[in-house]
């Protein structure tokens, strides 16, 4: 048995070598298209990016149920003595709800095994780095308590910006928040925008430009300017835009001392909320 199993959802878009590697698991959203719900595992990305760039009838997506965060306590709970579920901002979804939900329901059936569940504030790229770091700390052997500061030390520490090719889907899942009058008047420039424990967990407007260059050049700035000399790990996550994800690197490498980098694509529930061409900027210091 070990001391801590850790959990997370889809949207925190973890490297499968990484999943594998701390055995991390991994809960996915789901997706309504055409009226029927998906799993958003099942989804075909190539398919829902060309349903997404119609902008009519546009899926729409739901959290995991209680039941299915039940049942991965219940499964995880057979090799661990404690569950650390790490979720994206609760301002985002009902998923974080769920989850505490699914942990109350669990104390009479898993009276042995301690579940906790944190609200990361953020999304992507930046929650990819919290769940590494906490996966690192379980498979150091620390216990829940340790586990648990380090996650909440990591959430006032990470930053997340991102910048997309509109901000049309953002504004019509209702994850646009102070950014709305950005939605409105968008068409003549670039925005980035923060979701972090900065902001409360919810989307803040942070700066324009006129081309994607400038924008990612913005982006390695505010980084820059955040954390000065110090070493970074940093994560990029693009919803089917590689060049622009290797710009992104290039110039983020160029200029900053990096410790680690990871690049990776979201799944389904990401994309319909954000559309094809986001990319997204999560880093923090040493």
């Amino acid at each position: 048995m070990k001391k801590v199993a850790i959990m997370t959802d889809t949207v925190a878009c973890i490297p499968q070598e990484k999943v594998n590697e701390y055995s991390i698991k991994v809960i996915p959203f789901h997706v309504i298209m055409g009226g029927k719900s998906y799993v958003e595992t099942e989804i075909n990305m190539n398919q829902l990016y060309a349903w997404l760039g119609k902008k009519e009838n546009l899926p729409t997506t739901s959290a995991p149920s209680v039941g299915e965060y039940l049942q991965a306590y219940q499964e995880l709970s057979q090799g661990a003595e404690s569950i650390l579920h790490i979720s994206l901002t609760s301002a985002f979804t009902m998923a974080y709800s769920a989850a505490i939900e699914a942990k109350e329901m669990a104390r009479e059936e898993l009276p042995q095994t301690t579940i906790e569940v944190i609200d990361s504030q953020t999304v992507c790229s930046s929650e990819l780095l919290i769940v590494l770091e906490a996966a690192r700390a379980a498979a150091r052997g620390e216990d829940l308590t340790k586990v648990m500061e380090l996650v909440n030390h990591m959430i006032l520490r990470v930053n997340q910006l991102s910048t997309r090719d509109t901000l049309f889907y953002l504004d019509k899942g209702g994850r646009i928040f102070e950014a709305k009058s950005w939605a409105e008047s968008e068409n003549s420039f670039r925005a980035i925008v923060e979701i972090d424990a900065s902001t409360g967990g919810v989307t803040r407007p942070m700066a324009k430009a006129e081309t994607r260059t400038q924008i990612v050049e913005k982006m390695v700035d505010i980084a820059k300017e955040r954390v000065g000399s110090k070493t970074i790990h940093a994560a990029i996550v693009h919803a089917n835009v590689p060049d622009q994800a290797e710009q992104l690197k290039k110039i983020f490498l160029s200029q900053c001392h990096c410790d680690e980098l990871y690049i990776g694509d979201p799944m389904a529930v990401v994309a319909v909320h954000n559309g094809e061409g986001l990319i997204e900027f999560g880093f923090y210091a040493n």
